[in-house]
């Protein structure tokens, strides 16, 4: 069961991380950084709150290692990065997801520990983040079709053929 539950989670990191990759490679920087609204997040945003959260939850969490996440400066830090220096650094991330949760052990998953003041199972993080990070790949889907209406290029489309569907 241990092996099924950490490959339907790598499987549902990496469907999010390509749709993301998809969207972002579709927008210029302007694009990028730009907010709907007042109080409304970019996808620029969004990518540096993903990265930090997936970081604290399934990978400081889970190995213990130390957690220096600022998340306030997710959604308020000046610096804006290009969309290549944001995937690679989500990039990255995943790939360390990934190799986190091949490392742990059925005991692993059930251990509780604290992440960002929440009691939580080793399963329990990873059902937090990785869906968090499906629903903000929905927002960054939505936010790059809003801005690039009929130019925007679909990921998969129904006449496309089954064997290929990045589910």
């Amino acid at each position: 069961m241990r092996e099924q539950i950490i490959r339907e989670c790598q499987c549902l990191l990496d469907q999010a991380m390509s749709r993301t990759r998809h969207c972002v490679t579709q927008l210029s920087f302007e694009q990028l950084w730009w907010r709907p609204g007042p109080d409304q997040n970019s996808v620029g945003i969004i990518l540096r709150h993903v990265t930090g959260n997936l970081r604290q939850w399934a990978i400081c969490g889970l190995t213990g290692a130390a957690d220096h996440r600022d998340r306030a400066e997710e959604f308020h830090g000046d610096a804006q990065q290009s969309a290549p220096e944001l995937l690679a650094g989500l990039e990255a991330v995943v790939a360390d997801v990934g190799r986190a949760m091949q490392g742990l052990s059925t005991e692993q998953l059930q251990q509780e520990r604290t992440i960002q003041g929440f009691r939580v199972s080793g399963l329990g993080a990873l059902l937090h983040t990785i869906p968090h990070f499906v629903g903000h790949t929905h927002q960054i889907v939505a936010l790059t079709r809003q801005q690039l209406g009929h130019g925007y290029t679909f990921h998969w489309t129904p006449d496309a053929p089954r064997d290929v569907v990045p589910l």
